[in-house]
């Protein structure tokens, strides 16, 4: 992380998912001591995926909707996104089935 002006502030940011992460990352940008407390044993909040009976399921968001923030962030530590992952863009982003048959597609428009 890029070194930023140090801070006798100190913070604690109670939880890691995605709003979680971002503020224990924009906090430490801003020279502000921080540790980030997380229940589970991995961090991701809602964003998580867990295994059944030899199946995975995922259990969280699937669907970044405004992908800018996560630039954003590794810019903040001195790092680039397209260093780390790939992010896809789908149509639609994601569908809802009702059982009826009924669907609805949410697409980017």
């Amino acid at each position: 992380m890029p070194k930023a002006k140090k801070s006798s502030k100190r913070a604690a940011v109670i939880g890691s998912g995605f709003g979680g992460l971002g503020a224990a990352i924009r906090l430490q940008s801003a020279g502000i001591q921080t540790v980030l407390y997380e229940a589970r044993d991995l961090p991701g909040g809602r964003a998580y995926v867990y295994h059944d009976d030899g199946f995975t399921f995922d259990a969280g968001p699937t669907v970044i909707t405004a992908p800018h923030t996560l630039t954003d962030l590794f810019e903040l530590t001195g790092r680039r996104l397209e260093d780390y992952i790939k992010l896809m863009e789908v149509q639609p982003m994601y569908r809802l089935i009702w059982s009826d048959g009924d669907r609805f597609d949410y697409v980017r428009d």
